[in-house]
């Protein structure tokens, strides 16, 4: 298994975070994280890590957001989170712009925000917690640009135009992609981190493009409904066990490794949302304490394929 860590934290370069500390009575602490959508498998093990850690810190991790894609749904929630007072947010943004003031409005009340998963680094967040997305877009390219060594047509399913990660994803993935690659037209295709969504975007995909050569998930959408994604690919599926037809996929959930090992996929770029999660909750205890935490952490990638599937679930 090849395991990176992409753009290293720049713990050399401590952050001056100016939120004072919380003056907690006896009460549990209590750190929201709020995801994009609640839907979206990727979330449960960030939620699994918040989990983990408050209860190792003797907090209390509340997990919640929008039910699917909603700009104004995860501001309102923020609001909500502010007037009952939780000691820290932690936020993955689903538009940067469109939560900025929200995000303001908590630091103004000395609760303390980060981001995980998505950024938002023109806000007042405190820190940042996730993967390096254009870099981990960078390794999806490489791995679909060494699988189609003559290039050829591709395709991009993404989850919303807007999302500031999946476009760094988008960015990284092409610039990894030589002149002889070309997009198809429409691409990159949203899907609104829908899964049903995502499978129905496949079937258009091929129906219109039936000689396209590869599909660049920027997140792992249609694989987290396995058999309708199955029988999407039913007409590429030899040329995908083959080598001729090319899947890269963001994310490593069970059920992306499962399809992979029966060869519905090429390569994944793993992230670990886990630790997205118990990291956003320890560095809000530690800047509740008055700590300084690093503008950035990046929780890195694993890049899984055939050739190391193995050694990659037994080190799980």
């Amino acid at each position: 298994m090849t395991r990176i860590l992409l753009g290293a934290v720049t713990a050399a370069v401590l952050f001056g975070l100016g939120v004072a500390p919380h003056a907690q009575a006896a009460d549990k602490k209590v750190f929201a994280v709020v995801p994009k959508a609640l839907g979206v498998p990727f979330y449960a093990d960030a939620e699994k890590g918040c989990k983990e850690e408050a209860a190792k810190i003797g907090a209390e991790c509340l997990f919640t957001g929008p039910a699917q894609l909603d700009d104004a749904e995860q501001g309102r929630i923020v609001r909500d989170l502010i007037t009952k007072k939780v000691a820290g947010i932690a936020i993955a943004p689903n538009n940067p712009d469109s939560i900025s003031g929200v995000i303001s409005a908590a630091m103004a009340k000395n609760i303390p925000v980060v981001t995980f998963d998505s950024d938002a680094p023109k806000t007042k967040r405190v820190a940042f917690i996730g993967t390096n997305n254009e870099a981990g877009g960078e390794s999806g390219g490489e791995a679909f640009a060494k699988a189609l060594p003559k290039g050829g047509n591709y395709a991009v399913i993404t989850g919303g135009l807007s999302a500031a990660n999946l476009n760094d994803r988008i960015k990284g993935f092409k610039s990894k992609l030589g002149g002889n690659f070309k997009e198809v037209s429409g691409s990159p295709f949203p899907c609104n981190d829908d899964s049903s969504t995502a499978v129905q975007l496949i079937q258009d995909i091929l129906a219109k493009n039936p000689n396209i050569d590869g599909i660049f998930f920027a997140g792992g959408w249609p694989m987290f409904a396995p058999e309708a994604y199955m029988r999407a690919l039913k007409n590429k599926a030899a040329d995908l066990k083959g080598g001729k037809f090319v899947i890269v996929s963001f994310d490593t959930l069970p059920t992306q490794i499962k399809l992979l090992k029966d060869g519905y996929a090429t390569t994944l770029i793993g992230q670990r949302p886990t630790k997205m999660g118990s990291e956003s909750v320890a560095q809000l205890n530690k800047i509740l304490k008055g700590e300084k935490v690093p503008p950035v952490t990046d929780t890195g990638v694993d890049i899984v394929n055939s050739s190391n599937v193995d050694k990659f679930t037994a080190g799980k």
